[in-house]
């Protein structure tokens, strides 16, 4: 949100498509990985912009890593 979000407040969260992510992160290229862990739920942080300029991080988790979608949720 640019930081105009005033002091101590959080940024808000929305939620984009995997079409939208895919864009951002060129297709979640390799090139674009910041981190990369979890034993108990494998996951990659890749780094991205959106089409409005925005930088973003997508954390992608493993299918595996999450069985139970109500364990997830």
């Amino acid at each position: 949100n640019g930081g105009k979000n005033g002091v101590g407040k959080l940024p808000s969260f929305k939620e984009y498509s995997l079409e939208v992510l895919g864009v951002a992160t060129s297709g979640f290229s390799v090139e674009n990985i910041v981190s990369e862990h979890g034993e108990k739920a494998p996951n990659v942080v890749y780094k991205g912009k959106l089409a409005d300029g925005r930088r973003i991080a997508v954390k992608r988790f493993n299918r595996v890593a999450w069985p139970d979608p109500k364990q997830f949720l």
